[in-house]
């Protein structure tokens, strides 16, 4: 056990107990309250097994999750934050690796929910499908979270395993895709209601992108016109550019593989654990980034291909359930698009591609 505990680093929560646990005020033990009233100042210090610098910073710690804020549950997913009253603005260390911002406002350790041992008593908890799958949108070259393994302790208590992830929201868009934090729409689905919900920017390009996918794209005036084009395929400036279809087929390419039913629909139910993110001051189009995928790897024959009615109007459904699976299912009704999806296929399904059963196998 003690060579284990060395053998991935550690993140070292100290706090004041009733910071966490006061029965009125302790976040921990109210985990279903939110905002920024539920933050409480922690100093957070990062040791690594290998004799490498870690680092030590003073930041804000807040509950985060939808399941995970469960109070049956003993084991609650985290969120810090990093602001000038705590100390510096930023976490400025390389903790999400060589290719990751190194400039960081806020970050989420993950605990499994759906497949624990600590709340769900699962004997096939592995902690790694989300992370897989987030691994697994990086080796196709697209946007992904990043984020590492580390053993957690609560001022010296062991409190187990932790997966770190960048929190995609308009911070990590500008860090990655340039510009300002304030140049983005950020959509995601607001655990409860599970409504899309902007958590940066507005609704109002998203809602154009989901009004397009209604009236269909079988011509190509319509496919091309999302993505600010001429019918012929030629750039039009006066057109906004509104999706990124690479980006979307090789972003459900990571649903579909892996059999993800909880993201970006749960079932057929309602919509669920998705983000999406557009630059409002450039020919950018909207991206996906996968999101809590751990309901993946999980039955072999659940089939994400198969049609949706979620977002759909002709059934019922509305804005407020809009979703990338719905767009790429209006999009198939194209015959480019379609062509354009087979050539993904074939890119990444073969020819020792990232998602040949030896590269996914090694990357798992």
């Amino acid at each position: 056990i003690s060579n284990d505990l060395r053998a991935i680093p550690s993140l070292c929560i100290v706090t004041e107990l009733k910071n966490l646990f006061d029965a009125s005020t302790g976040i921990y033990a109210n985990a279903q309250q939110d905002g920024i009233e539920w933050e409480r100042p922690v100093s957070l210090e990062l040791i690594r097994p290998d004799g490498l610098a870690g680092f030590q910073a003073n930041a804000g710690i807040r509950i985060r999750g939808g399941f995970s804020r469960d109070p049956s549950d003993p084991k609650h997913s985290l969120r810090f934050i990093f602001r000038s009253e705590y100390g510096d603005s930023k976490l400025r260390y390389p903790f999400f690796g060589p290719d990751g911002d190194d400039s960081i406002d806020k970050f989420d350790l993950r605990t499994a929910q759906d497949n624990s041992w600590a709340y769900q008593g699962d004997s096939g908890a592995t902690f790694l499908p989300d992370p897989f799958s987030r691994d697994t949108q990086l080796a196709l070259g697209r946007p992904g979270t990043r984020g590492s393994f580390y053993h957690v302790y609560i001022n010296g208590q062991y409190w187990g395993i932790y997966n770190a992830e960048e929190r995609p929201e308009s911070e990590y868009a500008a860090s990655y895709f340039g510009g300002l934090p304030a140049d983005y729409d950020v959509i995601k689905v607001e655990a409860g209601p599970y409504d899309v919900v902007a958590t940066d920017g507005t609704l109002a390009a998203w809602l154009r992108l989901w009004q397009a996918a209604t009236n269909g794209f079988a011509s190509s005036a319509n496919y091309q016109f999302i993505q600010g084009n001429n019918p012929d395929g030629t750039p039009n400036p006066a057109y906004e550019v509104l999706l990124d279809v690479p980006n979307l087929i090789d972003y459900m390419l990571v649903i579909i593989y892996g059999g993800n039913y909880d993201g970006p629909v749960y079932l057929d139910n309602f919509p669920n654990n998705f983000y999406a993110m557009r630059n409002r001051t450039r020919r950018d189009g909207f991206r996906f980034v996968t999101h809590d995928a751990e309901l993946s790897l999980n039955d072999i024959n659940f089939d994400r291909t198969q049609p949706i009615m979620v977002g759909d109007p002709a059934a019922g459904s509305s804005f407020s359930e809009s979703n990338p699976q719905y767009i790429w299912q209006r999009l198939q009704a194209n015959a480019e698009f379609r062509l354009l999806v087979a050539d993904h296929a074939q890119k990444f399904f073969f020819n020792s591609g990232p998602l040949t059963p030896g590269a996914c196998a090694a990357r798992y």
